[in-house]
């Protein structure tokens, strides 16, 4: 799997940094974890990682890619949507029931 960086915005008020980039890849489009973990490897950036969207191209190995870097777990919580944190895994169903 290869990462090309197309842009990357530093977001101070949200603090987070904002990377859109394309993955390229052989075989099927690849997991929000192995993106992930791609990502940490090839820029070596430390924190919590949101993938927001991956947009994979009609009949290319590639897709584009946001991803959002935090400094922690905490503040991607305070500011990013439920949603996202639930397809992140940081929200489990138990923590879901207990905010019922």
């Amino acid at each position: 799997m290869e990462i090309e960086v197309e842009s990357r915005k530093e977001n101070k008020l949200l603090e987070r940094e904002e990377i859109y980039f394309v993955v390229r890849y052989e075989g099927a489009t690849p997991t929000r974890s192995k993106i992930k973990e791609e990502l940490k490897n090839a820029l070596g950036i430390g924190g919590f990682i949101v993938i927001h969207k991956i947009e994979p191209f009609f009949g290319v190995k590639k897709a584009k890619v946001y991803a959002k870097v935090y400094p922690d777990e905490k503040t991607a919580r305070k500011i990013e949507e439920e949603y996202l944190l639930k397809r992140e895994k940081v929200i489990s169903k138990k923590e879901e029931e207990k905010n019922e």
